[in-house]
């Protein structure tokens, strides 16, 4: 399920993360009761422990807070699958900040045209400054933001420039068909630079302390309240002009860890729409058809087996090795 689904546009409520596009395709399952009109009620096993994806330590729920309440340059284009789902492309592009980009002739570039009209929640016009800035901080900042960076070739600073206030322009280090596909996932968001350079210091210039517990973007959500190991609100943001305006004014993401629980929620409709529920609770909320499961490939997924090497038979080298 994407989020079109639920008439939010192009928004993944489930708050869920994103990669780099191409690994194993797996099916992501939703189950959610009868919605309410503007308002939707998420029960989550797990809430967000950080407004900052990049920064250390932040768990995978902040991926789809990012997603929601910041923009990138581009994201990824939808596409109907067979059965009629709508589900992202992870092989074509689509606008979002930018309303245009080009690739330069020589395959060497890239220039995006900003929109002019995009703001940030608190009003500030986005330019490309900021786009600049929250570039710099992606490939800067360390660990996986400026690991994923780097698996598109967007290694440094210098990369990138200031056209004009709406034209931003990636220079490449070298040609590599996955770099405009690593400037639509989610690491590199653009941050209103001027509100968190105020709160940066000379300890932290990019403002990580700051960030993990105020939100800074210009995204279709904003944050309206966030308690930690509890609930997050989402309001929609009226003014957001990089897509569709979602239907839905309000997310409610509660966090509730028993599946049982989430699942009583969903069948009472005391709660829209929850995920990560066990293969089993899937097959018989199917089966007794108390509320719709919907599923979608998501095909950056990976699935492993993880082996105790504190226990036997695991503790053996040489059966790792046979089983390796």
């Amino acid at each position: 399920m994407t989020a079109s689904s639920l008439d939010i546009n192009r928004r993944n409520v489930v708050l869920g993360g994103l990669g780099a596009a191409g690994m194993t395709a797996v099916a992501a399952r939703f189950a959610w009761a009868q919605g309410r009109s503007e308002t939707l009620l998420v029960v989550q096993e797990l809430g967000p422990n950080s407004l900052d994806m990049q920064g250390v330590g932040s768990n995978q729920t902040v991926n789809g807070l990012s997603w929601n309440c910041y923009d990138r340059l581009l994201s990824y284009a939808s596409k109907t699958l067979p059965d009629g789902t709508v589900s992202y492309d992870r092989e074509k592009l689509a606008p979002e900040l930018a309303e245009s980009f080009e690739v330069a002739a020589d395959g060497m570039s890239c220039t995006f045209k900003l929109r002019k009209d995009a703001k940030f929640h608190d009003g500030t016009p986005v330019t490309a400054k900021d786009v600049k800035w929250s570039f710099d901080r992606a490939v800067k900042v360390g660990g996986f933001p400026t690991f994923q960076m780097s698996a598109g070739s967007l290694e440094k600073p210098e990369q990138f420039v200031v056209v004009d206030d709406h034209t931003f322009r990636i220079d490449y280090v070298r040609k590599d068909k996955m770099l405009l596909f690593n400037v639509a996932v989610v690491v590199p968001f653009i941050i209103n630079s001027e509100l968190a350079k105020k709160n940066a210091t000379a300890e932290d210039p990019w403002a990580l302390a700051w960030l993990r517990t105020n939100e800074a973007g210009g995204g279709a959500y904003r944050i309206e309240s966030w308690k930690p190991g509890s609930e997050t609100v989402f309001t929609r943001f009226d003014d957001w002009k990089s897509g569709p305006l979602p239907k839905l004014k309000r997310i409610i993401a509660r966090d509730v860890p028993s599946a049982g629980t989430r699942r009583a929620m969903l069948e009472r409709g005391d709660a829209d729409l929850s995920s990560g529920f066990a293969p089993r609770d899937f097959e018989q909320i199917i089966k007794e058809g108390k509320v719709k499961v919907s599923g979608v490939p998501i095909p950056n997924a990976l699935w492993y087996v993880a082996l105790n090497t504190a226990k036997p038979p695991f503790d053996n080298v040489k059966l790792r090795q046979a089983i390796a």
